[in-house]
């Protein structure tokens, strides 16, 4: 009985899981098939989903443990092993591999003409290395130049997550909150529960104080996932701009528990500075 009854769960959260891809609704779906590999973590099928599904919510650990876990085994479906292929090699394309260019990027991360020129030599360098160069110059404020390189990486690949959400950035930043918002739009075509595009909706409607939908935005992102950094900094940003400090409070507390776990402090920074005052964000 116990071993029809595993089966059976295991069967419903499968369907389920099947179901959610099918809607691009990928938070849901790796969800669903932790359930099934709770029960079954060998199954070769499930691992692969877990793969695909995993490589669109950015997670680049749970990709690499269900890899692992079929890296030997034979999949006889042809095009279901191309995208198992396809998932791989977008959730990699995410991860610099030529180190030696990302010490040139630190070691100029706050000289803009520099940063500049490395991007201009770097015409055969991979796109996530252009969008480093990117990220650098967001953070001297340098919007145009970031939309430029942005743009250079979407018009060979549109769906590139990092541009898109630079685009995003930039385009809030100097208050083109409406394309802003459809550069957010261009991540959820992809994956309907993109925690960071949701996340980033929110925030965008709070720098042009539409409060009341940033919160709308917020408690979705946190209702999909509730241990997302992304998340848990909208909620806290939306909590700390309408008066709920005490939940902004234990939200920021969450927030500085998984930095310390995780070791990066990125959006914890971000944020801090935000609620402590130190940088006006509207």
């Amino acid at each position: 009985m116990f071993r029809t009854q595993k089966y059976i769960s295991a069967a419903v959260h499968l369907g389920k899981a099947e179901k959610a891809m099918e809607q691009k609704r990928f938070e849901t779906a790796q969800k669903e098939l932790e359930q099934v590999l709770e029960k079954f973590p060998d199954d070769v099928t499930t691992n692969a989903d877990m793969i695909i599904a995993s490589s669109f919510n950015m997670d680049i650990e749970s990709v690499k443990t269900a890899y692992y876990k079929i890296a030997d085994k034979k999949i006889e479906d042809a095009d279901f092993f191309k995208r198992i292929e396809s998932s791989i090699t977008y959730a990699t394309s995410y991860a610099p591999s030529d180190t030696v260019m990302v010490k040139k990027i630190d070691e100029v991360k706050n000289d803009r003409e520099k940063l500049l020129a490395l991007y201009k030599t770097s015409d055969t360098a991979q796109a996530i290395i252009k969008l480093y160069i990117a990220n650098q110059l967001f953070e001297l404020k340098d919007y145009a130049s970031v939309e430029m390189i942005s743009k250079d990486v979407l018009s060979i690949n549109p769906e590139f997550h990092t541009a898109l959400s630079l685009m995003s950035a930039a385009k809030r930043n100097t208050g083109k909150y409406d394309e802003a918002l459809e550069y957010c739009d261009r991540m959820l075509d992809v994956n309907k529960e993109d925690i960071y595009a949701i996340s980033q909706k929110a925030r965008i409607e709070l720098k042009r104080k539409h409060d009341k939908q940033a919160a709308t935005y917020a408690r979705e992102a946190m209702y999909i996932n509730p241990d997302s950094d992304s998340a848990l900094e909208a909620m806290i940003m939306v909590d700390h701009f309408t008066g709920r400090k005490k939940e902004s409070r234990a939200n920021f507390a969450t927030l500085k528990t998984h930095a310390y776990s995780s070791g990066d402090s990125t959006i914890l920074n971000r944020v801090s500075a935000i609620i402590s005052g130190s940088e006006v964000y509207r």
